[in-house]
């Protein structure tokens, strides 16, 4: 039961990372005047895959051995995941991105990123968090449903 909570944590992770960043891609094109590229900046990708696959695997293996959690459990259990992945997004996601796609940090502006990672990821909890609740909340139901 583990092993298959993992692996569907894998998966959601998988599909969240490419899902999440086509649709914030999506909304900022649009709002910003029209969609140029479909895939939108590839940082963006880069630097919500790890922590969001990595967050769906510990979960998928939490939640394996939850069967029932009850829903102020579920709230706080969003809560820390969707801040520990728009922490780790905006922070260190891009830093590593930035060393990916650029190869060094030598017109990286370091210090205001940080600050402004660690301002949007807590200004945007009330977004994040309601989503993070419905990815788990799915997790969990895909992990738990009953066998046809």
């Amino acid at each position: 039961m583990k092993v298959k909570g993992v692996l569907k944590g894998i998966t959601i992770g998988i599909f969240c990372s490419i899902f999440i960043p086509y649709l914030f891609n999506s909304v900022g094109d649009t709002l910003a005047g029209g969609r140029i590229n479909y895939w939108g900046a590839s940082w963006v990708y880069i630097a919500f895959s790890i922590p969001m696959i990595l967050s769906m695997v510990i979960m998928g293996y939490y939640l394996s051995t939850q069967k029932n959690i009850p829903n102020k459990k579920m709230w706080l259990i969003s809560f820390f995941v969707t801040l520990i992945v728009s922490l780790l997004t905006g922070t260190l996601g891009i830093l590593i991105s930035e060393m990916i796609l650029r190869g060094n940090l030598n017109t990286f502006n370091l210090e205001d990123s940080m600050i402004w990672g660690v301002i949007y990821s807590i200004i945007l909890l009330p977004i994040t968090v309601p989503s993070g609740k419905l990815i788990l909340n799915s997790l969990h139901y895909w992990i738990h449903k009953p066998a046809i």
